[in-house]
């Protein structure tokens, strides 16, 4: 059995997806209501790589097919997304006939508007055994029982179990392995390679609801700078890319905006009708807040005004930038390769001798800049620090060494004892420096003792005197010992002086 949960807008964007394998998702409500919280939701379900089940919660009286139409324009579809009615009317004056026809038209109407998606039914209990009539639960029946999970009390055949509404509804899944569940779904393509969204970034600027793209099996990204020193508006969302890389100077890291899935395509390329495809040719795009424009750069740098400068980005942008690309390789195959020139701006602009042909275009893989998209003009990112961002094994920058070596509160004292401060731990540099000191201390013990062993002075016995001390010690065990106790005893006493 797998666990999963199911969330509306009762429930937060950011809830706890560990050890879970699938979450269901309100979607809907009748002809007009739909979940404020669900793009987040979805989100979230996304960066764990959970399969997604996204439920819409009927008026029964109104037409099932406009209900249906009315749940599908909000979903921009994923290979693998999960349909599901949620049949139940509570409050609402229709009859059982109602209801069933209702089911059969919903389940119609939602699987020939989106074919190749499992399509399925919630119910209770009572519902399932005393008002359906036919079974017909599309391609899986999800029951709701609050009893034992997996041992729902009905005999038909079910997919999802929900067995607890505490602190949250909670489901289990009649599937042996997550592997096996994503495979009934069918998960495929982008969505089967790695989580859509990437770990950590925010989805308060989310355009893919009022511009859905198209799927696709991203196999490049295409790198920009915004020419601004804030998150853009992208005009609402209509020339937003997938993902924006804000500078936080305070906390020296970059912190991502997300505006698309990275296997769906987004807006920030030109791309005019009946061209070449750019926006939707398997490209991840990503804009950088600050400027790759020299002289944008110094009138900036006058007025005082922090800003990332592409040439010359620092050590904790690059690092971040870093992190992001090798994420996009590992989750989803994009190579760590480039190959291309990248020229300084404005040399960069227009036809630069370094933006691809439309043949080019088409068999790329890996990284480029906008200044190297056909059908395009600009010029970002500029003299961008590809190779550094590339490289399998990011150095560290002496920011990270200085915080490793100061961070405080991890590494327990030696012994455990407590300062003066009453703080019982010590940082790296505290036990370099103990190291150090504990090392001069001790060899300088040694070297002393290595100048009075000099001192003492040898015997000057023969060979042959020495073995027949020997000899004699060797036969008398007890002489042995005495003689051990006498030696240990004079080079005590010759140290001593």
């Amino acid at each position: 059995m797998l666990k999963g949960i199911d969330v509306s807008s009762y429930q937060s964007t950011s809830y706890s997806t560990t050890g879970m394998s699938f979450v269901g998702i309100k979607v809907t409500e009748g002809l007009t209501y739909v979940n404020p919280k669900w793009t987040g939701q979805r989100a979230t379900a996304r960066a764990a790589g959970l399969v997604t089940i996204f439920y819409h919660y009927p008026h029964i009286a109104n037409s099932a097919a406009a209900e249906a139409d009315h749940f599908l324009a909000q979903i921009n579809l994923q290979p693998g997304d999960v349909l599901c009615l949620d049949w139940e009317w509570y409050g609402q004056n229709v009859t059982d006939a109602q209801a069933r026809a209702y089911k059969d038209a919903w389940i119609a109407r939602v699987r020939s508007k989106a074919p190749g998606h499992k399509v399925i039914v919630y119910a209770d209990r009572n519902s399932w055994l005393n008002v359906d009539t036919d079974s017909n639960c599309g391609d899986g029946l999800w029951i709701a029982d609050y009893v034992t999970a997996g041992q729902p009390r009905i005999t038909a055949a079910w997919r999802f179990h929900q067995y607890s509404d505490s602190p949250l509804d909670q489901d289990v899944a009649n599937f042996a392995t997550a592997a096996e569940l994503k495979t009934w779904a069918g998960v495929s393509g982008g969505s089967s390679k790695g989580a859509e969204i990437y770990p950590g970034a925010n989805a308060t600027h989310w355009y893919s609801s009022a511009y859905p793209g198209d799927p696709m099996t991203t196999n490049t990204v295409a790198w920009h700078s915004t020419e601004t020193t804030a998150l853009p508006d992208y005009s609402g969302g209509s020339i937003a890319p997938n993902l924006t890389a804000v500078p936080d100077f305070a906390n020296q890291r970059l912190v991502w905006y997300q505006h698309f899935n990275f296997d769906e395509s987004s807006r920030a390329l030109v791309h005019a009708t009946g061209q070449m495809a750019t926006n939707t040719l398997n490209v991840a795009q990503v804009e950088i807040v600050g400027t790759c424009d020299p002289s944008t750069h110094a009138s900036w740098t006058k007025a005082g005004i922090q800003h990332l400068y592409m040439p010359e980005l620092p050590d904790w942008a690059i690092r971040d930038l870093n992190h992001f690309a090798h994420w996009a390789h590992d989750a989803h195959g994009v190579p760590l390769t480039s190959g291309l020139k990248w020229l300084p701006y404005p040399q960069s602009y227009g036809s630069n001798g370094v933006r691809m042909t439309t043949a080019a275009w088409s068999a790329f893989t890996g990284h480029c800049g906008h200044q190297h998209v056909p059908e395009n003009d600009h010029g970002d990112p500029g003299a961008f620090p590809i190779a550094q961002i590339l490289e399998a094994d990011m150095p560290l920058s002496t920011t990270d060494v200085t915080t490793l070596t100061k961070t405080d509160n991890v590494l327990s004292s030696p012994d455990g004892a407590k300062d003066p401060t009453g703080n019982a731990y010590w940082t790296m540099e505290s036990y370099f420096r103990y190291g150090f000191l504990q090392d001069r201390e001790t060899n300088a013990l040694v070297k002393g003792v290595d100048q009075k062993l000099d001192a003492v002075q040898a015997t000057g016995l023969t060979d042959e005197q020495v073995q027949a001390i020997a000899d004699k010690v060797a036969a008398n065990p007890a002489l042995a010992s005495a003689i051990a106790d006498k030696v240990a005893d004079l080079i005590a006493t010759r140290l001593a002086n």
